[in-house]
């Protein structure tokens, strides 16, 4: 018992005397680090009644720290897209294929072209990067739209593949891009970008994980690239890009993406001083949640109204969709202006509105009934003059029966196309394109390219001047006509021809002979009324 007494005091003892010795350590450093950094306290604390607690930080331990630890991830934080660009390339291997050398000639030391490469993507190059980055995809790809388009959301070739990625329709369509009257989502950079991604991850996985034959098979179809390798007698294993008999074209194609990223690369060694573009989202997409004219949108968000077309080329119309989409890119400053601009104004106040293509035995009164309006309502929105209507043509049918709600509206077709003054020759400053003129004075760049022996991607020197006079005689005709014109069909002038509406438009000619049942031999007139318009797409 007395053996048991003493064993316990003397573990209490210890006991106290280890608990002691733990509370003066810890204490003491306390000490120590209190006096290195003041206490912060947070600006709210003591409204919940509970103070807060002191934050106290580590003293400094000078650490060798490897470059690696600085880099999450793997990822470099870049504050210069470019740069971002350049560390996710990952086709270096093929940079200094003889063909690639060849094409990188013809890019060297070009800086008013990288300079409008850079002008036309700065809006929309951040968030094709990031869809990139996201999939994991070597960083080439964001570079294919300079060679397919030079960044031209407009862009149009004569095999009517339109946008930065160039797509036809039907492929487009197949990707799930939306294309009517309203709304090419060709032209639309972010709608675009995620069907032309898709697009080249299906095509790398047919072709055996191989980008080269991938980038070959979007340029010129997967068949030509399958009956190439077929020709060349080795299975899609085997194949090499380099090694193929395919179109000229496509050999170039390849090599012309491949040398822009050799520059991008090394930029300065090429001759290029490539503008910064800044590492972080610029602009912004505020959803309207209902049809808005685009005019109107400009006001709301004190931005200037071609700038704001520019930012969002998939509106064909003066409107956004009735349906969908029904959003608007701005930069941040203006979308958060559109937003405030938005809560003060009733939706409701908004005229939407569909479009009706007029069929044989179709008459006004009839299309009023089926569509729950009033002929005087169709009369007033479409500048008609009387009930004629033509088969063929199309009617705007707002969803609106209020004709009170209608006569408050702006003219409806005059704040789509206003009549603009043309002068009789325009000089180039810094950042023109054929494809701002033409929006400027209400043109065509196709004809402003041909009245002046252009090619339709040819880069303008400033103080070069364009001859505009040609559209100087149509301009008081065509301002007080337009409203009468479909956009499937155009009026012939004085001094037309079908090779020159073709070409005004960039089709082919068998195509606008065949058409309107037109033989090349068959005479055409002033006022006649020709079809110019395939699919729902416009030409600039």
């Amino acid at each position: 018992m007395v053996l048991l007494t003493f064993l316990f005091s003397r573990t209490k003892n210890f006991n106290i005397t280890l608990r002691s010795c733990l509370l003066s350590s810890i204490l003491l450093i306390l000490a120590a680090c209190q006096t290195s950094v003041p206490a912060l306290t947070d600006s709210n604390a003591g409204q919940t009644g509970i103070s807060e607690p002191q934050i106290i930080e580590k003293p400094e331990v000078p650490v060798q720290i490897s470059t690696e630890d600085n880099i999450p991830d793997g990822n470099p934080e870049f504050t210069n897209l470019w740069n971002r660009i350049e560390f996710g390339f990952g086709l270096q291997e093929y940079y200094d294929h003889p063909d690639v050398m060849q094409q990188l000639s013809n890019y060297t030391a070009n800086q008013r072209y990288f300079d409008l490469i850079t002008e036309r993507a700065s809006p929309f190059l951040y968030s094709m990067v990031e869809e990139i980055d996201r999939r994991n995809l070597p960083m080439e790809l964001v570079l294919i739209p300079i060679v397919e388009s030079t960044f031209n959301p407009n862009a149009y070739s004569r095999e009517h593949a339109v946008g930065l990625w160039q797509f036809v329709g039907a492929t487009a369509r197949s990707f799930g891009i939306q294309q009517d009257w309203w709304y090419d989502g060709r032209r639309d950079p972010q709608a675009s970008t995620v069907a032309a991604l898709d697009y080249l991850e299906d095509l790398y996985k047919q072709f055996d994980q191989d980008w080269l034959l991938a980038l070959a098979a979007y340029n010129t179809g997967e068949g030509n690239v399958r009956r190439a390798i077929r020709r060349a007698g080795v299975s899609k294993e085997e194949a090499s890009f380099w090694d193929l008999r395919l179109p000229g074209e496509t050999r170039n194609h390849i090599p012309r993406i491949l040398a822009i990223a050799k520059i991008v690369s090394d930029s300065e060694l090429n001759g290029i001083s490539l503008t910064e573009i800044p590492n972080q989202l610029t602009v912004q997409n505020v959803e309207v949640n209902a049809q808005i004219d685009i005019a109107r949108a400009a006001e709301l968000a004190d931005i200037d109204y071609q700038q704001l077309r520019n930012l969002n080329p998939g509106y064909l119309q003066w409107a956004t969709h009735p349906d969908r989409p029904q959003r608007l890119l701005l930069p941040t400053e203006n979308a958060r202006k559109l937003t405030i601009g938005l809560q003060e104004i009733d939706t409701e106040l908004l005229l939407s509105w569909d479009r009706y293509e007029i069929r044989s035995g179709d008459t006004l009164g009839g299309i009023a009934r089926k569509l729950s309006t009033r002929v005087d309502i169709l009369q007033t929105v479409n500048s008609l003059r009387g009930s004629q209507i033509i088969a063929g043509n199309s009617l705007l049918i707002p969803r609106s029966a209020d004709s009170q709600l209608i006569a408050a509206q702006p003219a409806l077709m005059s704040r789509a196309r206003p009549a603009i003054s043309v002068p009789a020759s325009y000089t180039i400053r810094r950042g023109d394109n054929l494809w701002s003129i033409a929006r400027k004075f209400d043109l065509r760049s196709a004809e402003i390219a041909s009245r002046n022996t252009l090619s339709l991607d040819q880069l303008l020197r400033p103080g070069q001047i364009l001859d505009l006079s040609y559209a100087l005689a149509d301009s008081t005709t065509e301002a007080n006509d337009q409203v009468m014109q479909s956009p499937q069909y155009y009026r012939v002038r004085s001094g037309d021809s079908m090779a020159k509406i073709a070409e005004r438009f960039a089709m082919g000619l068998d195509e606008l002979l065949m058409l309107n049942s037109i033989s090349s031999n068959d005479l055409i007139h002033p006022g006649q009324s020709i079809r110019v318009n395939t699919d729902q797409s416009s030409v600039n």
